[in-house]
């Protein structure tokens, strides 16, 4: 039995993934939180073979967290969910030690497969962007583009930007003041190089981070 741990902030998601999961025989959730620090508490108190991690969560994102849970003893696979496309985050989610990234608007038994193949110690990332994370692993040189030198904070915090958020929701949607927002949205034009927002959203535009 492949014993999963869910962490995902939206109930509904992880009722309705619940439920499908359990129809397989050989997995069941047998834990699960709404938020990111807690799935550290879960893994020290529940035997966990594969954890799904949500991206997109407030306050600590999955990104931050990923780390963290790869240096637990032991450290199940981590598959990371999201609701962007893989092109944008499964990179960055494979250096932060992720097994197997899935996009939420993914066929479910493409999620099955992945996590089958995770619980029994493989990587899955999806067809399309498969050859560039043959690449990425092979190659010392991870700095691919621009943006991969931001911090996943940084790179979740820019992404919200070119999706037009204001600094003040952001700061709501992540627990933080607007003036540690502002100081994000800094370093991130300067390691860009870039002035304003609308530059942001062409540089996003340009790297095919948006559509």
């Amino acid at each position: 039995m492949i014993r999963i741990l869910l962490v995902d902030d939206h109930t509904i998601f992880r009722d309705g993934l619940k439920r499908l999961l359990h129809e397989e025989n050989d997995m069941a959730v047998v834990a699960e939180t709404a938020d990111a620090g807690d799935a550290l508490m879960c893994l020290r108190t529940t035997p966990i073979d594969v954890v799904l991690l949500d991206i997109n969560m407030k306050g600590r994102s999955g990104l931050d967290v990923l780390p963290s849970i790869k240096a637990e003893k032991p450290a199940p696979p981590v598959i990371v969910l999201s609701m962007y496309p893989a092109e944008t985050y499964a990179l960055r989610a494979l250096d932060a030690g992720a097994s197997g990234y899935i996009a939420k608007d993914m066929d479910f038994h493409e999620l099955i497969t992945c996590i089958r193949k995770v619980a029994a110690g493989g990587k899955y990332f999806p067809a399309e962007i498969l050859d560039r994370v043959l690449r990425h692993s092979r190659s010392d040189d991870a700095e691919e583009a621009p943006q991969a030198r931001l911090s996943s904070r940084e790179f979740e915090i820019m992404m919200l930007i070119v999706k037009g958020q204001r600094l003040t929701d952001i700061g709501t949607q992540l627990f933080l003041s607007v003036k540690t927002v502002s100081t994000y949205r800094s370093r991130i034009m300067q390691k860009l190089n870039l002035g304003n927002n609308a530059e942001l959203v062409q540089y996003a535009l340009r790297h095919k981070l948006i559509d």
